[in-house]
């Protein structure tokens, strides 16, 4: 009896060892802009789903939303509508803006099993410099932050003239950043904006650098027809070419996989100073028989 009773006691210990040393799969939220059947969405679905240490729940608009940034769908009801799989992992998909969709997946598909980490992507096209402002992948990854999150955002760049994606590749080259921020979670407020080469099998590395500012080289709109009295406009436009030091537009065009961390904060903190005096204001004085707009 005394065998089996400190048998019993070293079983519970030896099983109680390795639940200890049993690690929980890192969560991962799965979204993006290009829409549920991205090829780019599940290109990066496959990676990590295959990595036992990640657990991934994929939740992505209906359609293609690009250019919505941090737009929201806020009127009328939003549909959340069961989607099989994506690259093996479960999926759901909202009939809404990326940045509406990340809110839905944190607030009510997740809520009861919250995601260590927001991944935003593949996009379809580069999201260097200013293009990040109008980016739904970036606009989705800012959502996570401004909610409470941590959140990373992927694009691959493409030869616009003849684009032939490669997010097999570019998926490759995304799973490593994820494993960092595995290990390193980004501090409160940032979120990191990463761009992949057009390229990969020409990829020099990984490259930190500061978010670029330089225009576009093509930025305006053409007259295409005219029908009582409606004009009838197409957009034109053609990223920037990339000469900012140390920016990321730069360092894309060079074959890096660009690192930009990017803060909810635009407060322009270095010209405060310069501003006190012109924002040395007093309160207008009320003139003469006008009513006091004090209650």
């Amino acid at each position: 009896m005394r065998r089996m009773t400190i048998l019993v006691v070293l079983l519970v210990l030896a099983t109680s060892m390795t639940w200890a040393g049993e690690t929980k799969p890192f969560h991962i939220l799965l979204v993006n802009d290009d829409g549920v059947d991205a090829p780019g969405l599940e290109a990066l679905a496959v990676v990590l789903h295959a990595d036992p240490a990640y657990r991934v729940t994929v939740v992505a608009p209906t359609d293609h939303q690009s250019g919505k940034g941090s737009a929201l769908t806020y009127q009328g009801e939003i549909a959340v509508r069961p989607h099989g799989s994506v690259g093996g992992a479960p999926a759901v998909s909202v009939d809404a803006t990326p940045a509406t969709t990340t809110r839905i997946g944190l607030a009510f598909v997740l809520a009861e099993d919250p995601p260590d980490l927001v991944v935003s992507g593949i996009n379809r096209g580069e999201n260097v410099g200013r293009i990040a402002w109008y980016s739904g992948t970036v606009g989705a990854a800012r959502e996570a932050v401004l909610a409470g999150s941590t959140a990373v955002a992927f694009s691959l760049q493409l030869n616009w003239a003849d684009p032939q994606p490669n997010f097999k590749d570019a998926a490759r080259w995304a799973k490593p950043v994820v494993d960092a921020l595995r290990s390193q979670p980004l501090p409160r407020g940032v979120y990191l904006n990463v761009n992949i080469p057009k390229d990969p099998a020409s990829i020099r590395g990984y490259r930190l650098c500061r978010q670029g500012l330089e225009r576009p080289q093509v930025a305006g709109f053409d007259l295409k027809r005219e029908e009582d009295g409606v004009r009838y406009l197409k957009s034109r436009w053609a990223p920037a070419m990339g000469n900012g030091t140390g920016s990321d537009t730069a360092a894309l065009h060079r074959g890096w996989v660009t690192l930009t961390p990017l803060s909810l904060d635009a407060t322009a903190y270095r010209v405060l100073p310069e501003l006190t005096t012109l924002f040395d204001l007093k309160a207008p004085q009320e003139k003469e028989g006008e009513a006091s707009l004090k209650p």
